[in-house]
């Protein structure tokens, strides 16, 4: 099944017009469980929040070449309340440039533009260890570029600078933290002919947690912050460990971090089929967050109105090793347990799961779809981080454009 890339960037196949504004809209329900323990915000009884979102977009013309496009936005997982997700004026300079300035979409992925609608590609949600960077939505002003090279060759261009405020959420706790990046700068490029397209894109920023002390930690350490009042206790009791103290404290830091981002992807969609790879690669300079290594692949073959379709991801994060200062002067074992601590925050930091994935996508009506999807996740194991653990997940629903 095809997905146009004008219905995909509009949102809708046939807006509703009233004076010079038109409104669009999209849809997800989607229900599923976990066949064994929680994964994903999914429980081991069948619950609907956690994927199911509501979309309304309006435009207005102020102008021949000037417009306003806001997109307010619900999300199960949030408890449904609404937010304006996009909120931006366009200024179409010449047929090939256009400016842009407010909130928009961070142009992370390939799929970026039509993240949260579902209707916009076969799975139920796009690959979870690519498509996981938080801040998709970013504040600033960008430039996009379309030109025809050759006569055949398609090629978008997409510049941005801006900052994000926005809420960090902790892998395994949960934990809501006041982030924000600052001089963010980015550029994409897409290359398109016949049925494949080429994208890549490289973006840099500086972020910072501001409240990454109050990070809670097992008892009796309680928190990063107390943590951090610990290792200057050991430094001054013991000057001799100042160098390993002040290089793990200066590590439980995220303040102006250097942060870089990348991302390559292929993609094929034709009239029988589809396939897809997307390669992402994520550095800080310093603090204890992971670098992160992720990649998915999906393809899948067209049968009528159905879409069969199968997918592999896998995150391999490089986790910070912040207790090796430690490491060196652990003489007799008596920094074990400070030791531990800190691997559990590097760990909680990092990622490392694979998910192979298999579904239908079978178009029912103009605008809507229905999907089944199947994933099985594999993930440390708690109790023996040595091990893997298989997991499962069963998700289905209607994704429509309206």
């Amino acid at each position: 099944m095809r997905y146009t890339p004008l219905l995909l960037c509009a949102v809708i196949a046939a807006p509703t017009a009233y004076a010079d504004i038109q409104f669009n809209g999209f849809l997800s329900a989607i229900g599923g469980t976990a066949t064994d323990d929680p994964i994903r915000q999914y429980e081991d009884d069948i619950t609907f929040r956690q994927d199911s979102i509501f979309g309304l977009q309006a435009r207005a013309d102020v102008s021949e070449k000037l417009s306003v496009t806001g997109q307010l936005v619900s999300r199960g997982e949030d408890d449904f309340a609404t937010e304006l997700a996009w909120g931006y004026l366009a200024y179409e300079a010449t047929q090939s440039l256009t400016l842009r300035m407010g909130r928009f979409r961070t142009p992370f992925y390939f799929y970026s533009d039509f993240l949260e609608v579902g209707y916009a590609y076969p799975w139920i949600s796009p690959a979870d260890e690519v498509y996981s960077l938080q801040f998709d939505n970013i504040d600033g002003i960008d430039l996009l570029y379309k030109i025809t090279l050759f006569d055949t060759v398609s090629a978008d261009f997409q510049a941005y600078f801006g900052a994000i405020d926005d809420e960090f959420i902790l892998n395994n706790s949960g934990e809501a933290l006041d982030a924000q990046t600052r001089n963010n700068v980015g550029l994409s490029a897409t290359f398109g002919i016949g049925d494949f397209s080429l994208r890549a894109s490289a973006h840099n920023a500086k972020t910072t947690v501001h409240n990454f002390d109050d990070v809670a930690l097992p008892a009796p350490i309680g928190s990063i912050g107390a943590l951090k009042n610990i290792l200057e206790g050991q430094a001054q009791a013991a000057p001799a460990l100042a160098t390993a103290t002040n290089k793990i404290i200066a590590n439980l830091a995220i303040d102006e971090v250097d942060t870089s981002y990348t991302q390559l992807g292929l993609k094929y969609d034709g009239q029988y089929g589809f396939a897809v790879a997307e390669v992402t690669n994520l550095d800080f300079d310093t603090g204890p967050a992971a670098d992160q290594q992720r990649f998915f692949v999906s393809a899948g073959v067209n049968i009528g109105s159905a879409t069969l379709f199968a997918s592999y991801a896998e995150a391999e994060d490089d986790q910070v090793d912040l207790s090796q200062p430690l490491n060196a002067v652990n003489v007799g074992g008596g920094f074990d347990p400070i030791i531990a601590v800190l691997d559990g925050v590097s760990e909680a930091l990092s990622v490392t799961s694979e998910t192979t994935s298999f579904g239908i996508r079978y178009d029912f009506e103009p605008g809507a779809a229905f999907k089944l999807q199947f994933d099985n996740i594999e993930i440390p194991d708690a109790t023996n981080p040595s091990k893997t653990k298989s997991q499962s997940l069963v998700r289905f629903g209607v994704d429509l454009v309206f």
